[in-house]
Order: structure tokens, then C-alpha cells, then sequence
């Protein structure tokens, strides 16, 4: 063995060591910077008339993203003209305001490029029950333009990352053609990987596709997971181009990285992703993404089926290996749409659940393609048919293209909340939760957890339950699919122990609830859980 492969070789496991640390360490890489200290009107005012101007405060200057006010009947204005005095951004509403709820959501980027947002809800004249019924505005071409990218990007990134590990742990000798077309996979996916950012900017601020070259759109588009889900899918792509440049256990190692950023990359972000119980529905994910693309890898196979001294050995791996991938991907794909439904009639009630049936339609005729891969045309190429090559990667194409369908199916998801998110239950008077970390525990009750305004009291203690003495409480609410920035307030301490803060939640739904403790000068802990606004 000569130096140069020894140090290859180490050079390799380095990288995938500091893939496995840049992926476990990835959610605390992001941290908002700047705050909103002040807003004119105060969130959750009630004014006896309409504002004439409004004035948003922040602890350090930014650049204004989005603003826009929806108003009692829900239609939603964007703010242009925005005045900015050093930290301050003043504007005057975009039309006159009558009486009702409204609410002031913006985002904006800190000084450092890091975007941030939130809400406030104000009342004109008597405070009630009735809020703007919100509609999230929707651009068919850039609708179409996010689904057909996203269908590009996860193509690429099954093929190419499960193309390098079957080329790295499969394959029984190297196989001509297969890494140059993985390659070409891959750098066609960073791209599309790009784009779809730049998209994901143009839909967070509710622009038009002509504007895909502002600035802002891309720093909103990198922002959140969908950032962290394109940068760890960046990742996996240069690990496989490393993959594919080198042979033995680099590759090996070097695939595994790829594939370790894969799955995590689909883990990070969606509807999946983050519903509960999140260790499962994020495990589930993760090995759902892992699992396909591990089967899409025979793309390859195509090629080495044509070798008559590799496809022998080369088949005979992949058929004792791809039973386990097959089971891994049915039993979370099981897990995940019973996380999703909720309950089983939501299977053919829903928008998600009528999607789902098509996407198992399709899978149902990939599986039975695949079984009569390894069924009938298998033997025959193994005992030397002629025709048997021919057959195989024509089967194995028509697998590909089922696949695809399969992503534009999928990728209709992305406009379809699913059911458990939007169920809706019987109205309650209040809603206890309990949080608790090795550090810190809350015990927060929110009257009346419906749509509407929300008193919300939170009890704080130590691990050990003995009074934990806080310097200031944040309370937040944040729900996506409701088309608004994330609401918060600063809670204030009663005399009698808990600390109580109101919010406005403008629809029903799932929220999620996080707490900011701040214990002193040098420690915060953040509390986080689901909660269902009826």
C-alpha cells in the first residue's frame, strides 16, 4: 500500500467524519440576531379608530422583507412604502382599516443577512371572537415551477447518491459509463438543489418569478429547514462526486456520507418531518429517504447488466441486499402516512389522503415490476438468455419513470397540509400542557384554546420541581400553513407565581408552542410543543 492511497484513504474518512458532525450539530447552526423591541400599535391593542401609521422597532437595524396587513375580511396587503429611521421601520397602512381584527406580519434580515419574522394582532373598536379569515395567495406558474423543480431535485438526489453507493458497495467491478452518468446526475441536482432555493424565496415573499434575482429572495429561500434541507442535499451531491473519484473504502465511506445527508436532508423539513411524535415521524423519514434511494441506486445496473463478467456477481448482491431496502421503505412509508392521517377515513376525505392513494397506486405497479425483475428475468440473465440483458434494462427504465411519477405526485404535497394538521375537534375551554427539559420544566395552560384571543399562563420549575426564578419569558405561536410570520409576547410575572402573556391566534389548527426562558445573563432554554388551536 503507498503512501499516497494511505493518505487518500484517511482523507476520506475525515470527510465523512465531518459530515456526521456538520449533520448532528445542524440545528443549532441557525439564530436569529435581531428583535423586535417595540410596534406601534402594541400587539394585542384594541384602538377606539384606525390607525394612521405604523412603526416596527427593532434592537439593531434591518432590511424590511415582507409586510403585509391582513384586514377584517382577510384580503392581504403588501406594504411598499416603508420610511426606515436607523432601527425603526414607519409606514402608513396600504388602505383604510375598518373595525375588526387585523394582523401586522412581517419578516425582515438582521444586519448580519439572517431573516426573521413575526406577527401582531390589533383590534379596531370592540375586541371579539371574529378574525380575518386568512387565504394564503398562490402563483400557478410559480406553483409549477416549484413542483417541477422539486421533482428534478429528488431524482437526481436518489439516483446520484444511490448511484455512488451501489457503484461503491454493490458493484462487483467498475462499471463503464455508470459514474460518468452519476456524475452528470449530480451536478444537474446541485442546480436544481439552487434553484429550488431561490423558488422557495420567490413563494416565502409572495412574489412573481421575474423577480428571481432579487437579493432577498435568496436569503429567504435560505432561511429555515427548507435552507438547511438544499445545503445538506448540497452536500450529499459533493459527496458523491468525491465518491465517484475514488475506489475502494473511500468510495465506501465517501457514499455513506452521501447517503447519511440524504436522509437527513429529507428529515429536516416538510409536513413529515415535523409532526408528531417528531423521534418517529423524523426517524421514519430518514429511512424512507435512505430506502428509496438505495433501490433507485440500481440505475447502474442498467449498464452492468450488459457485462458478462461483472453482471453475475454484480446481480446476485443486489438481489440479497434489496429485500431489506424494500421492507425498510414500506414499514416507514406505513408509519408516516398512519403519523399523517390520523385516522383512516381521512384516506379518501382529504386533498392529502386522495394523493396518497395515488402515490401507492403508482408504488404498487414499481413493487410488482420489481418482483418480476427478481422473479423471472433475474434467472434467465443469470443463466446466460440472450434477451435477458435487453429485457432488464428496459425494466429497470420503465422503473426510473415510475419513479418520477411517483415525485410529482409526491410533490403535490407541498400544497396539501395534511389532515392531522387541519383536523378539526370540539371546541374546549382551556388546554393544559406540560414541557420539560434537564434543565427546566413549564406547565402552561392556555383559556380558551380556540381560534381567537388566547390567555396564556405558564407555571415554570426546575427538573427537581422547586420554583424556577426566571429573568423574562418569551411566548410564541407559530403555525406556517397559516401564512403568517410566528406571534409572540413577553409574558409578565403575576404576584402569585406564573407568568401570563395573550396572544391572538387568527385560525384554527396546529400551532406550535415554544417557550424562551431566559434564566440569566448567559443561559436561555427553549421549551417546544405541538398544541391544537380548535
Amino acid at each position: 500500500m503507498t503512501a499516497g492511497y494511505t493518505d487518500t484513504r484517511r482523507c476520506g474518512r475525515w470527510l465523512v467524519w465531518i459530515t456526521a458532525i456538520a449533520v448532528l450539530l445542524w440545528p443549532a447552526l441557525a439564530a436569529a440576531h435581531a428583535s423586535l423591541v417595540a410596534s406601534d400599535p402594541a400587539s394585542e391593542a384594541v384602538l377606539a379608530t384606525p390607525p394612521t401609521s405604523f412603526s416596527l422597532t427593532f434592537n439593531e437595524p434591518v432590511t424590511a422583507l415582507l409586510l403585509q396587513l391582513i384586514d377584517a375580511r382577510g384580503r392581504s396587503q403588501a406594504i411598499t412604502a416603508i420610511d426606515q429611521d436607523g432601527a425603526t421601520l414607519r409606514f402608513a397602512p396600504p388602505a383604510a382599516l375598518g373595525e375588526g381584527a387585523h394582523v401586522l406580519s412581517w419578516r425582515v434580515v438582521s444586519a448580519d443577512g439572517h431573516p426573521i419574522g413575526g406577527a401582531l394582532t390589533f383590534w379596531i373598536g370592540t375586541p371579539g371572537q371574529r378574525l380575518p379569515p386568512i387565504v394564503v395567495p398562490d402563483d400557478p406558474a410559480r406553483r409549477t415551477a416549484i413542483w417541477a423543480t422539486r421533482i428534478l431535485a429528488g431524482f437526481t438526489l436518489l439516483t446520484a447518491v444511490g448511484g455512488a453507493a451501489f457503484l461503491a458497495w454493490i458493484a462487483a467491478a467498475p462499471v463503464a459509463g455508470a459514474a460518468l452518468l452519476t456524475a452528470g446526475l449530480a451536478l444537474l441536482g446541485l442546480l436544481a438543489v439552487v434553484l429550488s432555493a431561490g423558488l422557495q424565496g420567490l413563494d416565502a415573499l409572495d412574489l412573481p418569478l421575474a423577480r428571481l434575482g432579487d437579493a432577498a429572495v435568496w436569503r429567504a429561500g435560505a432561511s429555515g429547514s427548507f435552507g438547511d434541507a438544499a445545503a445538506l442535499s448540497g452536500m450529499a451531491f459533493v459527496l458523491t462526486l468525491l465518491a465517484l473519484r475514488w475506489r475502494g473504502w473511500n468510495a465506501r465511506l465517501l457514499s455513506l456520507g452521501a447517503v447519511v445527508s440524504l436522509g437527513t436532508a429529507f428529515a429536516v423539513s416538510g409536513h413529515a418531518a415535523t409532526a408528531e411524535p417528531r423521534a418517529l415521524s423524523g426517524a421514519a423519514v430518514w429511512l424512507h429517504g435512505v430506502s428509496l434511494a438505495l433501490w433507485i441506486g440500481a440505475l447502474p445496473l442498467a449498464i452492468a447488466v450488459g457485462r458478462r463478467d461483472a453482471a453475475p456477481a454484480t446481480l446476485r448482491r443486489f438481489s440479497k441486499a434489496i429485500p431489506l431496502v424494500i421492507v425498510m421503505l414500506l414499514i416507514s412509508g406505513v408509519a408516516l402516512a398512519a403519523i399523517e392521517l390520523g385516522r383512516i377515513d381521512a384516506l379518501w376525505q382529504s386533498d392529502y389522503g386522495r394523493v396518497l392513494i395515488a402515490k401507492l397506486a403508482l408504488v404498487c405497479v414499481l413493487l410488482a415490476l420489481a418482483l418480476w425483475n427478481r422473479v423471472r428475468l433475474t434467472p434467465l440473465l443469470l443463466a446466460g438468455e440472450a434477451s435477458a440483458v435487453r429485457r432488464m434494462r428496459a425494466s429497470i427504465v420503465a422503473e426510473l419513470v415510475l419513479v418520477i411519477a411517483i415525485l410529482g405526485v409526491v410533490g403535490l404535497w407541498r400544497f396539501t397540509p395534511p389532515p392531522r394538521s387541519t383536523a378539526s375537534q370540539p371546541a374546549a375551554a382551556s388546554e393544559m400542557v406540560h414541557l420539560h427539559t434537564e434543565r427546566a420544566m413549564a406547565t402552561v395552560t392556555l383559556a380558551p384554546a380556540r381560534a381567537g384571543p388566547v390567555e396564556i399562563e405558564v407555571l415554570l420549575q426546575t427538573a427537581e420541581e422547586a420554583p424556577l426564578a426566571a429573568q423574562a419569558l418569551t411566548v410564541t405561536l407559530a403555525n406556517p400553513e397559516a401564512g403568517i410570520e410566528p406571534l409572540s409576547a413577553e409574558a409578565r410575572k403575576t404576584a402569585d407565581g406564573p407568568w401570563r402573556a395573550r396572544l391572538t391566534a387568527p385560525v384554527p389548527g396546529k400551532w406550535t408552542l415554544t417557550l424562551g426562558i431566559l434564566i440569566s445573563d448567559f443561559e436561555k432554554v427553549n421549551l417546544e410543543t405541538p398544541i391544537v388551536i380548535r
